[in-house]
């Protein structure tokens, strides 16, 4: 069988920590995660032509990406962020005029929008004009099949009303956390944010995430709440594990999966990964046919 093409549209970069780095950026992420999970998952990005990018792109094909879909810039440098760490959550500090605030729409690109059979984007990536146009011609290029998934994940102060508006209007599905509800609530003025994006914005399915309390998922017939499925002698932290529980249900919403199914084993997946440190560690075989 063929193997569903799923795209992780936006930004890729190294993660810098205090003591080390690590490749990232959420849709480069949820690309990983969704090809250790059996898909072909696919990053489209962008990259400096510097020793970052290089060696970016090395790490990407050694974790078994295809990397024909990573751009290169003359000009702007590889992505980088700063991530700090507190009690085990993640801050960011992101530098601006990066490689993937360039992304371009090419005949390659359009061949891969209309070979995905979902694209997962979010709003990060469209804080600058150039590569917010790119991603909007992208999803509009794709088929009519292809589920696409907005993964808000708001990252101070990179995002606007009106980016958030347009990815909802893009969206079959929305993944949030708790706080994004909030602030997408308090931003639009609606008392009932969930009846708002089915009926105003068209949005199928809601997922949000609520941490240490588990996830919920939202359909206008549905609503199912999963725990959270905790690790013992956990030695991991939160970085990326929003984009692994992304990619783990996006698998099964691809092979039309019971809900309940849908969550339970994205909610899983993602505290595999949280166990764990780094955005995309490489979890062994046993953990993955658990969960797919």
């Amino acid at each position: 069988m063929k193997k569903p093409v799923i795209v992780g549209l936006g930004e890729v970069l190294w993660d810098v920590f205090p003591e080390y780095k690590r490749a990232g950026g959420a849709p480069a992420n949820v690309a990983y995660h969704a090809r250790q999970l059996g898909n072909e998952g696919i990053p489209a990005s962008r990259v400096g032509v510097d020793d970052d990018g290089r060696e970016l792109l090395d790490v990407l094909t050694a974790n078994g990406l295809d990397t024909s879909h990573v751009q290169r810039d003359e000009v702007a440098p590889t992505g980088t962020v700063e991530v700090t760490m507190t009690d085990g959550e993640a801050s960011y500090s992101i530098p601006r005029d990066s490689a993937w605030d360039r992304l371009a729409m090419t005949s390659q690109w359009l061949d891969l929008a209309r070979s995905a059979d979902a694209v997962c984007f979010g709003t990060l990536a469209q804080r600058d004009e150039i590569s917010r146009r790119t991603i909007r011609e992208f999803l509009a290029q794709t088929l009519d099949a292809c589920t696409k998934i907005a993964d808000i994940n708001l990252r101070p102060p990179h995002y606007t009303k009106e980016v958030i508006e347009a990815s909802l209007d893009l969206a079959d599905v929305v993944k949030l956390n708790e706080q994004e509800w909030k602030e997408i609530r308090r931003m639009f003025g609606v008392d009932d944010l969930n009846r708002w994006l089915f009926t105003e914005k068209q949005v199928r399915i809601i997922c949000l995430t609520k941490g240490g309390d588990g996830a919920e998922l939202i359909t206008p017939d549905e609503h199912l709440v999963e725990p959270v499925h905790p690790i013992e002698d956990s030695n991991g932290d939160s970085v990326g594990v929003g984009d692994a529980f992304t990619a783990a249900l996006t698998h099964h919403l691809l092979r039309n999966s019971p809900l309940d199914v849908a969550i339970s084993s994205a909610n899983r997946y993602a505290a595999q990964v949280f166990a764990r440190k780094g955005a995309t560690p490489k979890l062994p075989d046993a953990v993955i046919d658990a969960v797919r």
